[in-house]
This record gives structure tokens, C-alpha cells and sequence, in this order.
């Protein structure tokens, strides 16, 4: 599985509220392929709307009840390596998508995301998540006039195990 996999695995993880399982051991995050006597098991809350890996399907004049929705977005990677360790620096993009009226629901559902994978601290098999942060945040509305846009971008730095 390449890093980026590996991120976008993790933010998914963490906006769905486990999906896939994680467990605490040792006051760490760790995959649940990897709990023993010692991990006690727990789940974050998830985000209160779907989540995606690509926009879903979105015909013509679209009903309102098919928003909010948060899409997974792009990424990109520069190298992060030491002398003993591979590990890359992720960007990766959320965006968050509603119709409803204003920008509180935008706004909420950014907070929501922010709150769950800012500082997030997580094992997944054959990776250690170093740090996730918080690197830029925007709502804006789009040119259709009815739809709200937030957009947000963390940095996560993670390493392979040896």
C-alpha cells in the first residue's frame, strides 16, 4: 500500500468513526489487526454527514436532502525520510459540500472535521501516523449561489515501519 493510500485510509477511518477498527494500546491508536490483552477498544465519533472518495453522483437540481456530504480530495507528497525510516509529508485535501441557507452548516461540519483530525494520533498496520494538522480552511459559496463550499487541507506525516 503506498503512503498516500495509507492517508487517505486514515482520514476515512477517522470521519466515519472507525470503519475500519481501531484500538487504544498503550495510550496510542492501533490498528485492530494489532490488539492484544493490553488495547482497550474505542471509536471517535463520526462526522455527522456521508463521506466520500469521489463526489457522488449529482444530477440536475438535485434535491436538498442529498446534501451535506464531505469528499475526500486530492493529495500530494514530498518526501519525509530519515537514515533508518521512509516517510512522506501528505497533503490532503477535504472538501465539504451543502445547500442549506448561510454558512453555519458549512461551518459546523468543518469543525466537526477539525475536531476529529487535527492532532489525530493513529497506528495503522505498517505505519505510524507522526502528525496531522490543520493547514488552511476556507468557506465560500459557489457560482451556482445556492451551494456552500468549505475547503480544508491538512498536513500528514507519516512513516513506514521498519
Amino acid at each position: 500500500m503506498s503512503f498516500e493510500t495509507a492517508a487517505q485510509e486514515i482520514v476515512y477511518g477517522a470521519l466515519t468513526g472507525n470503519t475500519v477498527p481501531f484500538v487504544v494500546a498503550n495510550g496510542v491508536w492501533v490498528d485492530a489487526n494489532s490488539w492484544d490483552d493490553s488495547a482497550v477498544w474505542w471509536s471517535w465519533a463520526p462526522v455527522s454527514v456521508g463521506v466520500y472518495d469521489d463526489v457522488p453522483y449529482l444530477p440536475e437540481g438535485m434535491p436538498r436532502e442529498n446534501f451535506p456530504y464531505i469528499v475526500i480530495g486530492a493529495d500530494s507528497s514530498s518526501a519525509w525520510d530519515t537514515d533508518d525510516t521512509l516517510g512522506k509529508r501528505i497533503t490532503i485535501g477535504v472538501d465539504i459540500w451543502s445547500r442549506s441557507a448561510g454558512f453555519k452548516e458549512t461551518k459546523d461540519l468543518m469543525g466537526e472535521t477539525y475536531d476529529i483530525l487535527n492532532r489525530l494520533e493513529v497506528y495503522k498496520a505498517g505505519y505510524n501516523l507522526v502528525d496531522c494538522l490543520c493547514e488552511f480552511s476556507q468557506a465560500m459559496r459557489d457560482p451556482d449561489g445556492e451551494t456552500r463550499h468549505g475547503v480544508m487541507r491538512f498536513i500528514m506525516t507519516i512513516q513506514k515501519e521498519n
